[in-house]
């Protein structure tokens, strides 16, 4: 039987239950039916959080892989001088240790650095608005820290920061455990029956321990603060040149396109390439950066309901036609040109004649890409001189080396032969119908010879004689012909000049964007600049048109591929970062510009002109050259002067199944004697360069000599090991 006692206590119990439910149901109604748009802690009304990640450049290789151009991204950090506040000594000591410098330094520039700024001010009086200008003071916010700093070293100061106490943290734990050891000596001092005392120490206690919970917040949110935003980096992707000024002209640089915003500090400032193949291969090169879409829960990203994850997808590698170790002897021997001839400028090509696959390419002066300010280049010259690509782009009366193709077009027409002789009237000759005069140079003074002799002796006379032979229209259409009218279409930088809005930082926190003009070094094509009655009589020995030094080489290479003129090719393919192949440039189609027959006099005339006349520095022992020196006077202040001088040599190797054609160009040399001729200042450096191309492509020699096993050239050195971005 239950007492009434018992049926009491069920009643009470079962009141309880149903209030209970009664308050929950209360509640459901409330969220479910009077206000079902109130946000939820999964709710789609979360903020929503966009992320992009960051896509790197491609890389710049050569034909066997080897990198010649890599991105690696940098930290710039920044100081906020009003969220450190009163912890930038805190904040000092840490990044000290990590970012390797003096703590009295870095004090020093979180230091807050103020300025004027003017903003408008709204006033109402009576109906009546008015809007003045109000000068107010404002801190700068972003105070540069270090720059080029690696992004694993941010890492770690960054999490540094997060672990590490500052000193107002450890002084407000050692007040805490001053207050409770405080409490815990007087109670361990109270006697135990005396409890009025007990409760008093307990109440004290709670006291200080309340007032220092209050100093411990407001420290707490203003440390976290700092510690999240007082130090932020800025990334940038910067391009790396492990070779320095090789192949600067052809590889070119990046500038920043663009700046980052303060909401996507970790995605590096977007690079655009501004000359050779960074800008010509721009779009290929960028890449596309990846997105992330999703909403935050609690301040923190929510990936369960994140809705797009694209990943970035990198640039692609150009993968070029050079080859490094070739480039590499060839920019050597132009230095060792250079200290020996104190030249303006020079130039030099190497081409695969079967192919036109271009496997170097240098100018001087020139520039290291990762420092533009560092340029090779002769006093007194203007230092923008330095980025030009002479080779591809700054035209030349051609001299002599020109005789090729005048020599090529009589034998193509069937107007000579190469056993015919002709009276080269001892140097001096005066053309019929006017009264220009013709001269030989270099002391040559032949009367009868061959015209294989004219052409090695390089005899103006005997040039103008036979190029007359041709008529003029078909003359200049043989120019047309080998393509010294037009551009080659080598894939090297743009053909214009544009305006690009660079963003300056004129002060910390303030950028104005300034448009600038750029000059677009690109490809310019060979132009005939007038044309007069002496034009007919100038053209066939190399005077009234200019021509580009590549123009010449692939003229060159043509005899040499059996009459058949190949375009260059500098790009061979494009892959994605994992070396799945996405583009392919084949090598081009030429166009045959002379016979087969005509081809095999003209290579047996230029090896005339280097065994038995004017090219004879360029002669190899172990291979037989075919070339053609080069001299001509520059035209200074409306005329021929006598003082200046342009000397080139042009050839190819082996003769019988070239595997190289070259050429040279010198701009004014200024050593002593009579340097500035073809044969004495370009064919040398032709020799060097040849010799070390026949290492690299590991060819046997033709001539037999005493030691004809190989070619081996003891100044080449193998190039440094890059270690490709993983």
């Amino acid at each position: 039987m239950i007492r009434p006692a018992s049926h009491r206590n069920l009643w009470l119990l079962t009141w309880f239950l149903v209030a209970g439910l009664m308050v929950v149901g209360v509640r459901l109604f409330d969220v479910q039916v009077m206000r079902p748009q109130e946000p939820t802690p999964f709710s789609a009304n979360d903020p929503d959080v966009k992320r992009i990640r960051p896509a790197r450049r491609g890389e710049i290789r050569d034909a066997n892989g080897t990198v010649l151009v890599q991105s690696q991204t940098t930290v710039e950090i920044r100081a906020d001088p009003v969220r450190l506040g009163a912890f930038a000594t805190d904040v000092a000591r840490i990044a000290a240790a990590h970012l390797q410098l003096p703590e009295e330094e870095l004090v020093a520039r979180f230091k807050p650095v103020y300025f004027q700024s003017t903003q408008q001010v709204v006033l109402t009086n009576r109906g009546i608005v008015t809007t003045n200008l109000q000068v107010v003071p404002r801190t700068y916010r972003n105070n540069l820290v270090a720059t080029n700093v690696p992004p694993e070293v941010w890492d770690r100061l960054f999490a540094a920061l997060r672990t590490n106490k500052f000193h107002a943290e450890n002084e407000l734990a050692a007040r805490r455990r001053a207050v409770l050891d405080r409490a815990r000596e007087q109670v361990a001092s109270t006697p135990v029956w005396n409890l009025p005392a007990r409760w008093s120490i307990s109440r004290g206690k709670a006291g200080a321990l309340k007032a220092l919970k209050k100093t411990s917040k407001l420290v707490d949110t203003n440390v976290t603060e700092c510690k999240a935003n007082g130090l932020y980096p800025e990334y940038f992707e910067k391009r790396r040149y492990p070779f320095e000024h090789m192949a600067a002209h052809v590889l070119g640089f990046t500038t920043n396109k663009s700046v980052a915003s303060r909401s996507q500090r970790h995605v590096p400032v977007e690079l655009g390439g501004a000359q050779g193949i960074e800008q010509r291969f721009d779009e290929a090169l960028v890449g596309k950066h990846g997105v992330v879409l999703g909403q935050t829960v609690g301040g923190r990203e929510y990936v369960p309901l994140r809705e797009r994850d694209i990943a970035a997808v990198d640039g692609l590698n150009v993968h070029l036609t050079l080859d490094a170790q070739i480039q590499e002897a060839v920019e050597r021997a132009l230095d060792e040109a250079v200290a020996r001839l104190n030249p303006l400028a020079i130039s030099a090509v190497v081409v695969r004649p079967r192919t036109g696959d271009i496997l170097a390419l240098a100018n001087r002066p020139t520039f290291n890409p990762n420092d533009r300010s560092t340029r090779l280049i002769r006093s007194g010259m203007d230092p923008l001189s330095a980025f030009k690509n002479r080779a591809i782009n700054e035209p030349f009366e051609p001299g002599s080396t020109f005789k090729i193709l005048t020599y090529a077009a009589v034998l193509n027409e069937g107007l000579a032969s190469v056993g015919e002789v002709i009276n080269c009237h001892g140097g001096h000759w005066t053309v019929p119908g006017t009264r220009r005069v013709i001269r030989d140079d270099q002391g040559h003074h032949i009367g009868e010879a061959t015209v294989e002799k004219a052409f090695a002796q390089s005899s103006n006379v005997g040039a103008v004689m036979l190029g007359l032979r041709v008529p003029t229209n078909r003359f200049v259409q043989y120019i047309r012909d080998f393509g010294f009218l037009s551009r080659t279409g080598i894939e090297c930088g743009e053909q214009s000049v544009g305006y690009r809005r660079v963003p300056v930082r004129v002060a910390p926190g303030v950028t104005n964007y300034v448009t600038h003009q750029f000059i677009a070094h690109g490809e310019k094509g060979g132009t005939i600049p007038s044309w007069d009655g002496w034009t007919p009589s100038s053209l066939p020995f190399g005077y009234g048109l200019r021509v580009t030094p590549l123009q010449s080489v692939m003229a060159a290479a043509a005899i040499a591929n059996d009459g058949i003129l190949l375009p260059p090719r500098l790009v061979r393919e494009l892959r994605t970062a994992d070396g799945q192949l996405v583009r392919e440039f084949p090598a081009p189609q030429g166009r045959r510009v002379v016979s087969s027959e005509t081809a095999r006099k003209m290579v047996g005339v230029m090896r005339a002109a280097v065994e038995k006349g004017t090219g004879g520095q360029a002669a190899l022992a172990e291979f037989e050259v075919a070339g053609k020196t080069g001299t001509a006077k520059k035209f200074v202040n409306g005329g021929y002067d006598a003082s200046h001088y342009f000397g080139s040599f042009v050839g190819f190797f082996p003769m019988d199944h070239p595997e190289a054609a070259i050429i040279v160009t010198v701009d004014e040399p200024k050593s002593e004697g009579k340097s500035y001729y073809g044969g004495k200042a370009a064919a040398p450096v032709f020799r060097q360069i040849a010799l070390e191309v026949a290492n690299v492509l590991k060819l046997m020699p033709t001539i037999q000599t005493t030691n004809s096993a190989a070619v081996r050239v003891s100044g080449l050195k193998p190039l440094p090991a890059v270690v490709a971005n993983p």
